[in-house]
């Protein structure tokens, strides 16, 4: 009896906890350029940042490594998405046109 008590206490306890729920998911966002009608092509990116942390592309990596890498790396959050941002390659055609400005 006493053994049957302390597990459903200990499961009300685990339940509480959250400790059995899924992980929450990890959200990267990417960019990309205008391709025709539908979509558009990925950008490739040579930087990601999530919260404080930043990581850097290493030369030949391909960008599917990179990101493979990056969610490994990441710390991820406990009552929220994890969300990373993977910046592109080279600066984007706003932001030159204000450069030349």
């Amino acid at each position: 009896m006493m053994r049957n008590n302390i597990s459903r206490r200990l499961s009300k306890l685990e339940e509480k906890a959250h400790i059995h729920d899924p992980p929450h998911p990890v959200i990267f966002v990417t960019f990309v350029r205008p391709n025709g009608q539908f979509g558009g092509e990925c950008c490739q990116s040579n930087r990601a940042e999530c919260d404080d942390r930043v990581w850097e592309r290493a030369p030949g990596e391909t960008q599917q490594d990179f990101e493979r890498r990056v969610c490994k790396d990441l710390k991820r959050h406990e009552d929220r998405p994890t969300v990373v941002i993977f910046f592109p390659e080279g600066k984007s055609e706003a932001s030159a046109r204000s450069a030349q400005d």
